[in-house]
């Protein structure tokens, strides 16, 4: 089993009981779908929201503010909303300590010493905003309204 099986349940660490999965795709057709789907659900309904970059912030919101669903807490996911290993609260703190203590260059990373000396610019500025553009998905918790 790769990693990224062993990661495809990982949004369940974040979910409520009984929280349903909606993956927030690119296309309107996809985004369409995944409306229906949370207009059957009943109110009160934990919902997670997974969506890939770019433009993973963006998406998400606009489709819990056009969905109905009262955001609770959003996450970012590495290194994939569909399968992630980390889920890091979207917050200043959170990110700033993800990347001081979690971060690091994956091994037999070709031309690893200009990876880490990236990672070392990353840690110095702490550019949460960057950051979390930048992150490959998205997750976000949520009920129905």
């Amino acid at each position: 089993m790769t990693g990224s099986e062993r990661w495809r349940e990982n949004w369940l660490a974040v979910s409520p009981t009984g929280g349903i999965r909606v993956h927030v795709g690119r296309s309107r057709i996809e985004r369409q779908e995944s409306r229906r789907t949370v207009a059957a659900l009943p109110a009160g309904t934990p919902v997670v929201l997974t969506s890939s970059a770019p433009g993973a912030i963006g998406r998400c919101r606009s489709f819990a503010s056009e969905a109905g669903i009262l955001v609770e807490r959003e996450y970012l996911a590495l290194p994939s909303a569909m399968a992630p290993a980390y889920l890091v609260e979207d917050a200043r703190e959170s990110v700033a300590v993800f990347l001081k203590s979690v971060l690091c260059a994956p091994p037999g990373l070709p031309f690893k010493g200009v990876t880490e000396a990236g990672l070392r610019v990353i840690r110095a500025l702490q550019p949460w905003r960057l950051v979390r553009a930048a992150a490959p998905g998205r997750v976000v918790v949520g009920r129905c309204g």
